[in-house]
């Protein structure tokens, strides 16, 4: 319904004495927060902005609009590690509320494994053309989480390692060859490279360093593959290295496709 006369003649004289939560409260629900923006808007009318902590309120009502464990990036376990790890390589925060984790079409399976450990109970959505598949939610302890472990907007080029323990370093690091590494069958023989790929140099050099002390990888190659991603790449045996280091202990989160081509040397 339009705003009344008389409500009009209210909000030209007092609209900055209330914040829009506010207002829809004072007029008895009988108008939504962008009625009252609109109308204030279009006449210069001022209204009072929220403080943080009212914010903070708000955006936490919003991310439970489908339930998740908010505190589930406080506590390392292996899960979390995982989830991390993917979230570096082919996920985003923004907004200073908004998560969000993107898979190719093809894995959908694992971003559904990720959702039940964070517990979110939201829509997988579908996602260019079904093309890949997302989670996304708002949830500002969990945006707070993830800049606190190293995180950041826009990382693409500017993403650095997170201090990781040393125990949770596998998970984590296979997490993030989920989301940007692959690995393939080189022609002539039984033989495997691998890579992992990212826009930011800093990140793979310091990958690169914790491999070569975990992982006791020997070589490796680090070059600029084109004006936005660098590439670390291994040899085959190296890339057996590789695979072991990351499933050991026989995790219970990754991409089967990736395991498959190091089965045949797990054991070796």
């Amino acid at each position: 319904m339009p705003i009344a006369q008389e409500h009009k003649n209210i909000l030209a004289s007092q609209s900055a004495n209330k914040t829009l939560p506010e207002w829809v409260e004072y007029f008895n629900n009988e108008y939504t927060k962008n009625q009252i923006y609109s109308y204030c808007y279009n006449n210069g009318y001022d209204i009072k902005k929220l403080c943080a902590e009212e914010k903070s309120k708000i955006q936490s009502k919003n991310a439970r609009k489908y339930h998740i464990n908010q505190d589930f990036f406080k506590t390392w376990s292996r899960d979390m590690a995982y989830i991390l790890g993917y979230w570096w390589a082919d996920g985003c925060i923004y907004k200073g509320q908004m998560f969000d984790i993107t898979t190719h079409a093809k894995d959908k399976y694992i971003l559904k494994r990720m959702a039940e450990k964070l517990q979110y109970e939201g829509p997988i959505q579908d996602y260019v053309n079904r093309q890949a598949y997302r989670i996304n939610f708002s949830c500002v302890v969990i945006y707070r989480d993830i800049v606190a472990l190293g995180g950041s907007e826009r990382k693409s080029f500017t993403a650095v390692f997170p201090s990781v323990p040393k125990e949770f370093l596998p998970d984590f690091i296979r997490g993030y060859f989920d989301g940007d590494g692959s690995v393939w069958f080189v022609k002539g023989g039984p033989r495997i490279n691998s890579k992992f790929c990212s826009g930011s140099k800093d990140f793979l050099l310091k990958l690169w360093d914790i491999l070569k002390q975990e992982a006791g990888i020997e070589g490796g190659n680090l070059h600029l593959c084109n004006a936005s991603c660098y590439e670390l790449i291994f040899g085959k045996r190296d890339s057996i290295k590789l695979g072991k280091f990351m499933y050991k202990e026989n995790p219970e989160l990754f991409l089967l496709r990736k395991k498959d081509k190091f089965k045949d040397f797990l054991n070796k």
